[in-house]
């Protein structure tokens, strides 16, 4: 199958004398601050290690969500225009701006490029329409969500479209085949899009732009193509079970901050199978974490920090918001360290194996011998 639509607040932490862990990989990461609280990138830009991850925040919960998280020290909110809720956001934010506590200025917003508006010619309206919903004028960060144009049948789909799957006659920002198949824009490429979202840089719409669950081989090619802008973030899965030691590497080396997604497990991830593994249930992580009086997910925050990267961390508990903001005053030992390099699994998450006929599907090596591609799951974002 082939997959046509005819066919199928700023804040500061003071240093502890526990932090000769954090010494060692400042010294290994130059753009990291002194604190572990932000990457500096290419642009100058200071990114957030710890940002508020949105993906699944229901609405309702969403937007109280993300004032939680900016009461506590947030600097940072992960968007994304098909989760459904960046209008929500958006009217949180314009209040939270007006009431003059925090501006604008100090909060790094990122949104992201959906597939099913790779044509070059769509690639400002994407943006646009999230900014409509954001409430802004322009983002930190924009990055393409997923190297494939699919979902995707060339034609513009924004949230207004439907964040959900649908006929490709509706036009839903996840169109499908008669069949039940996503539709592919097959014809559609990366470095098109790229050179698109370099406009929008100079525009003034976007301070930066990257990319999300490349891998190195489709990031060198971006480097590589890249006329004016280069990629400042890579968004990727990544947790101690798909610890992506290679490509972290292979960020830190051409300057692109790494920034993890689903960087605790992701435990509500609703296609979850029984016998997958639980992160925050592994027992020597619980260990580690009984042995600083923290919980698993802090001292897993702490494993991402002290490596190098950022991470968004979603939530719409405020307990558990707090808690993973409650990350700086701690560091682990190297002898911590090095236990976690134990527990890696290459275990991903989000195959997203449904969109696998494009040309451009990174996770193709990750898919059994003879797999074949399967009809799309029922997926919807949009407002009930």
């Amino acid at each position: 199958f082939f997959g046509s639509c005819t066919k199928p607040f700023v804040f500061t932490m003071s240093k502890t004398s526990s932090d000769s862990a954090s010494d060692a990989k400042r010294s290994a990461y130059p753009f990291m601050s002194e604190k572990l609280d932000f990457l500096t990138l290419r642009t100058g830009q200071k990114l957030p290690s710890v940002m508020l991850g949105t993906w699944k925040s229901p609405l309702g919960k969403a937007g109280e969500a993300v004032r939680e998280a900016l009461k506590t020290g947030y600097l940072g909110v992960d968007c994304a225009n098909d989760y459904g809720n960046e209008a929500e956001i958006g009217g949180v934010l314009a209040e939270v701006f007006r009431e003059g506590k925090i501006k604008r200025e100090d909060i790094f917003i990122q949104c992201k490029l959906w597939n099913s508006n790779h044509r070059p010619e769509h690639v400002k309206a994407d943006l646009e329409a999230s900014l409509k919903d954001l409430q802004l004028a322009y983002v930190d960060s924009f990055v393409i969500h997923w190297p494939q144009a699919c979902p995707g049948q060339g034609k513009l789909a924004v949230r207004e479209n439907g964040a959900k799957t649908g006929p490709a006659k509706e036009g839903t920002m996840f169109p499908l085949t008669d069949d039940g198949y996503f539709c592919s824009d097959n014809d559609s490429h990366y470095i098109e899009t790229w050179h698109a979202m370099e406009e929008l840089v100079d525009q003034g719409l976007t301070k930066s732009i990257g990319l999300s669950n490349f891998t190195a081989t489709q990031v060198r090619e971006v480097v590589a193509k890249a006329k004016r802008h280069l990629p400042a973030v890579l968004q990727n899965e990544c947790h101690p079970y798909l610890q992506q030691k290679d490509l972290v590497d292979f960020c830190h080396i051409h300057g692109i901050a790494f920034q993890a997604y689903s960087p605790l497990g992701c435990a509500d991830r609703p296609w979850a199978k029984p016998s997958d593994p639980e992160l925050l249930q592994d027992p020597k992580i619980k260990e580690i974490a009984d042995k600083y009086k923290k919980s698993t997910a802090q001292v897993v925050i702490r494993w991402h920090l002290q490596r190098g990267t950022a991470l968004c961390p979603k939530s719409v508990t405020p307990s558990r918001i707090r808690e993973n903001f409650d990350v700086f005053d701690f560091a682990l030992t190297d002898e911590d360290m090095k236990k976690f390099d134990g527990f890696n699994r290459n275990w991903r998450h989000l195959l997203w194996p449904e969109t696998a006929m494009h040309p451009d599907y990174p996770f193709k090596d990750e898919l059994v011998h003879g797999f074949k591609v399967g009809k799309a799951p029922v997926i919807d974002n949009s407002p009930k």
